[in-house]
């Protein structure tokens, strides 16, 4: 028996945020897999305005600190709750205060300073995924950190490559035959576009989709491909209402799933049934899916932000170019696109443009498949191998 297999019980801590969730429930389904775990879910409490500025203020005091910190800290911001739920599930289950039978797992910094309060009080392990701010990854047994947030080498700090995910290969098959089901398509070629939206670097507008969407769509009723759309809840609305107008003029659209009307998350199938995927280069975790489901991402660039953040972006982005200063110092758009370029050069990724020239050339249709990826079993194999 080896150490790992002792997890019994794995508690996700998420502020409802899909991405995180997924995140979180890719790494828990695959260490589940190999332990045979429980694995249960529940919210923190979603603080705004001076309470949320007070809670990561003052979430300072749990590193290096007590049981009575936690405590305290846990009762300042709304987790009493959360203090009883977890109690009854570990008294339910038997765990016992630092048996080494429990993982609290979490995903970005809301949930950070409620997870390593759990696991002070039932002495129990923490992982993040992605690192917290304020408390970093020291506090924490598990840590997994993507390469192009330049995480320090700790034996603590597991790197992945893009985003860990809950796109499970084997379960691919049979969520796509429940879509096809109730959008059928005989079409020799499905093609789905993963359409996310604003944020601090990107934006969506709605004549980017006019133009991108709108001649994605005129090549597919060419090409005799049909269609599959799904937008996130970053998407605007005017981005939004422009998809909808072009879907509902287009005979080749099967399937449109707007995320800010329908919490369903279709990618899964959607991946599922697809001969070519477009991601917007604004979600890693988007293209992230698209490779672990097994298929090469067509990525497809969005609006940039402008003003002196752009600005110092592209210049820190010379610097490094020109050796002056360390790749670390990368920030924004040029970070994202360092994954972007290790993904072009294992062949799982390809900008919109050379895939254009590859269609008229004809060696590319319906080939997008791309080989293994999986950075939620990597990160579950790696706690398993070092849980103590």
């Amino acid at each position: 028996m080896k150490p790992g297999d002792a997890l019994k019980v794995i508690v996700i801590l998420s502020e409802g945020i899909r991405g995180h969730v997924n995140q979180s429930r890719g790494v828990a389904y695959w260490l589940s897999k190999l332990t045979g775990a429980e694995v249960l879910e529940a919210e923190v409490p979603v603080l705004t305005g001076a309470a949320k500025a007070r809670a990561k203020s003052s979430s300072k005091a749990l590193l290096g600190g007590t049981r009575r910190d936690a405590r305290d800290w846990l009762s300042a911001n709304g987790g009493e709750q959360l203090i009883r739920r977890v109690g009854q599930w570990f008294a339910e289950r038997g765990v016992q205060e630092g048996s080494g039978t429990a993982l609290i797992l979490s995903a970005g910094s809301a949930p950070a300073p409620y997870n390593i309060a759990l696991g002070y009080i039932w002495r129990c392990a923490c992982a993040t995924i992605m690192t917290p701010s304020v408390l970093g990854t020291e506090p924490f047994d598990f840590a997994i950190v993507p390469e192009h947030d330049y995480p320090e080498r700790k034996p603590n700090v597991f790197v992945t490559l893009g985003s860990p995910n809950n796109v499970i290969k084997e379960n691919l098959k049979k969520e796509a035959e429940e879509l096809l089901a109730a959008h059928p398509s005989d079409a020799p070629e499905r093609w789905s576009v993963l359409i996310g939206g604003d944020d601090a670097n990107y934006e969506i507008s709605a004549e980017w989709v006019k133009k991108q969407i709108g001649q994605i769509l005129n090549l597919a009723q060419h090409a005799g491909a049909d269609v599959f759309i799904t937008t996130s809840r970053r998407t605007s609305d005017a981005a939004s209402k422009m998809v909808k107008t072009l879907a509902s003029h287009s005979p080749c659209v099967k399937y449109l799933l707007i995320a800010s009307e329908d919490a369903f998350n279709p990618i899964p199938a959607m991946l599922g049934f697809s001969t070519e995927v477009f991601c917007t280069e604004d979600s890693v975790n988007m293209v992230s899916e698209t490779i672990t489901g097994g298929h090469r991402a067509v990525l497809l660039r969005v609006g940039h932000k402008k003003g002196i953040k752009s600005f110092l972006q592209r210049a820190t982005s010379a610097l490094v170019g020109a050796g002056a200063i360390r790749p670390d110092m990368l920030w924004g758009i040029p970070k994202f696109d360092l994954v972007f370029d290790h993904f072009a050069h294992g062949g799982v990724l390809v900008e919109y443009g050379d895939w254009l020239r590859l269609r008229r050339d004809g060696g590319s249709r319906g080939g997008g498949e791309a080989g293994e990826f999986n950075e939620a079993r990597r990160a579950a194999q790696w706690i398993y191998d070092n849980w103590k």
